[in-house]
Order: structure tokens, then sequence, then C-alpha cells
């Protein structure tokens, strides 16, 4: 009898944000791809991503990793150096009794580094394109471990500029199809029974654009101002309370309180997306992938996207929805206004966005291609 084989996954968190929720996923594609296999999952932090991954795996731990933050320098450089010994001979055992090890996203250190010595059957999933300050450390890091490497878009892939000796593939994100995804009746604009409907989904941060979506909604003409509900979804890191009051004042300022409301981020947040005509992603710096736009187009969704990193790779502009100049308002604010004043044209691309996420973002699809990587790249997984 074969030896069951024996999956390691490691993970910088526990919540239910985009990278979270696509890490939940791999796990589940390799649940299906090796039904039989002994997966172990270890994570960074408790949360809410424990639950669904004990269902498809076989041990769930919780436990301090060396992640690295810009945002907590002084934990990231104790752990760099004078733990470090620690954190890497752990590391090393982990990896040494996995015939896979999987590493999710490119900051976790320990983990990276031991993957020096089992290189052949160590994978990373790079899913972020660093900020110019760390992409030296964490390219560096990638490079060195000498391990596998899947992107999670031509983009993120264009970021690390990796040796061609190391094997890579980019594999774009996916998710689940939702069953009557299209919307029942086209937006009601100029009408005072409905009005157009907009969400914007995703942590806060000083990157992800909530403040530029606001000032886009403050730059309409009156008329249409009074015809646009606007949602923008989503928590900071660790709840840090002064990001969200600097939005709120913003709101305050600019006279928007009974059209866009925040909203605290949500595990589930399919009734979001099903509220919604579009969705907004403006995201100020480069997004590595961008999972908001394919969850919205499942739901038959299209989007309103800022034109840079792998946002254009989802997002068709003029077909499944619209691109604008990252980082410019009255841009957004041009986009929001033909998808006020074009409800027919809204509804084409709404239908759009969904075929081209039946055709490219399913989740099936993306099971098939890790599954297919992995068993090309890992002997021992065939």
């Amino acid at each position: 009898m074969a030896a069951r084989k024996r999956i390691l996954c490691v993970h910088q968190g526990g919540e239910l944000y985009g990278s979270d929720r696509s890490f939940l996923q791999a796990v589940q594609a390799m649940r299906t791809g090796w039904p039989d296999a002994q997966i172990k999952v270890v994570l960074a932090a408790d949360g809410p991503l424990r639950v669904p991954l004990q269902e498809v795996s076989d041990l769930v731990k919780v436990r301090d990793l060396c992640v690295l933050r810009l945002a907590n320098p002084v934990s990231t450089g104790l752990k760099s150096s004078i733990a470090a010994p620690y954190y890497l001979a752990r590391a090393t055992a982990d990896i040494a009794h996995a015939d896979l090890t999987y590493i999710n996203t490119t900051v976790i250190a320990d983990y990276m580094l031991a993957a020096r010595s089992a290189s052949s059957k160590t994978v990373i999933h790079a899913r972020e394109i660093p900020k110019l300050k760390a992409l030296p450390i964490i390219r560096g890091l990638v490079r060195g471990s000498g391990s596998h490497v899947i992107f999670n878009s031509q983009a993120t892939k264009h970021s690390f500029s990796l040796n061609p000796t190391q094997k890579t593939e980019v594999i774009h994100n996916g998710v689940d199809a939702i069953a009557g995804a299209i919307p029942v009746e086209p937006p009601k604009v100029f009408s005072v029974s409905r009005p157009l409907r907009v969400a914007m989904l995703g942590r806060v941060s000083d990157w992800k654009g909530q403040d530029l979506l606001i000032e886009a909604v403050a730059q309409l003409p009156r008329e249409l101002r009074d015809i646009v509900s606007v949602r923008i979804v989503g928590s900071t890191f660790r709840d840090a309370r002064g990001p969200i009051d600097k939005l709120e004042e913003q709101i305050r300022a600019a006279g928007l309180s009974k059209i866009i409301l925040l909203e605290p981020f949500l595990d589930d947040p399919a009734e979001v997306y099903r509220w919604a005509d579009l969705c907004v992603v403006p995201s100020k710096l480069p997004e590595p992938f961008g999972r908001v736009a394919i969850e919205a187009m499942a739901y038959g969704r299209p989007a309103i996207v800022a034109a840079h990193g792998g946002l254009v790779e989802i997002v068709e502009d003029g077909e499944s929805g619209w691109h604008f100049e990252p980082n410019n308002s009255p841009m957004l604010a041009v986009a929001l206004e033909e998808a006020l004043t074009r409800p027919r044209e809204l509804a084409r691309r709404a239908a759009a966005a969904l075929l081209r996420f039946e055709n490219n973002f399913s989740a099936n699809m993306m099971t098939q291609k890790l599954t297919s990587t992995l068993k090309n790249w890992i002997p021992n997984l065939r």
C-alpha cells in the first residue's frame, strides 16, 4: 500500500480577505487533486479562516511565524535576527517531513529561507507586488529559496524578475460560479425608487483607494449624486480606528453622509455583491491580481478598475467593465457618470462580465491548473 502524500500549507494570516480566501481555495484544490493526502496547515494568526480550512485538511495549527510586516518593524527585526535560528530550524523540520510545502504569499521569511533545504519540493505562491522598499528583500528571499513559484498574474511575475532557471507559472485566481448571477432588472437611474448601487470591498488602507472613490462621487453633478448609493465595506489591519475616522470626516466634509456608507468587513460578502449594480476597485498602487473584480463578475456585476497591475488582465475596458487612469478621481467620476446615464450599456457590460468570468476565472479552472502544475513540478505527487 502506497504511503499517503504529505502536503504542508503555510499562510500569513487567519482572516477572510482576498489572499486568505485564495489560500483556502488552493487548499481545497489540493484536497481535490489528492483526496487521500495528509494535509497540514500552519497559520500565523487565528481567525475565521481556520474553520473552513478544518473541513478540507487533517490538521490546522496556529503559531507564531516570521512574517515580514513593514507596519511592525520591531517584531520583524527581532524575528529576522535574534530569533532567526529558532524559526528557521522549526520551518526546516516541517519542510523535511512533507512531500510538498506550499507557501502562500512571499512574506513568510522563515519558510522561504528554509525552502533552500528542499527547493525541489517547495512552491511559493506569489500574490503580492511588493512596495519599492520591500522589493529587494522579498525578491531576494524568493530567488534565494530556489523554489518553484506560482504568480497570480503577469503583473506580479513581471515585478519579481526572477532568474530564468527558476520554474514559474502564472495561474489566475478563480472563484465558484454563482447561480442566477445576472440582475433581474436593469438599474433604474434617474428614479427616486432605486438609485444606482455602487460597492467597494476590501481592506481599508492608504493604497486601496477608498478616499479616491469618495472624491469621485463628490465630483459628480449634483443631479447624479442624488441617484447613486455607495457602500464601502472593509476594516483596517488590527481594526485600527484612525483610517476609518479619516474617511468618515472626508464623507461628512463632502456632504455625502446620506450617499456613502462605511461598513465593517464581512466574512461572507455575497449580500453586498447581490445588492450592487457594479463594483469599484480604485487601487492607488498596482493590484497583484484583484480578486474583488472576479467576485463581482461572478455575480454578473461589471467593475470600474484602476488601469494597472493585475486588474487590466481581468477587466476588459469597454467590454466587461471600465478602466480609469490610476489615482485620477476625475476620470473615475467620468466612468461612474457613464454607468449612471447609460443603463443599457451597464447591462451589456454586466452580461459580458459574467461571460468573461465563466470562460476565464472559475474555481474549477484554477483547481485544474494548480494541481496539474504541482504534479508536473513535483514527481512525488504524481
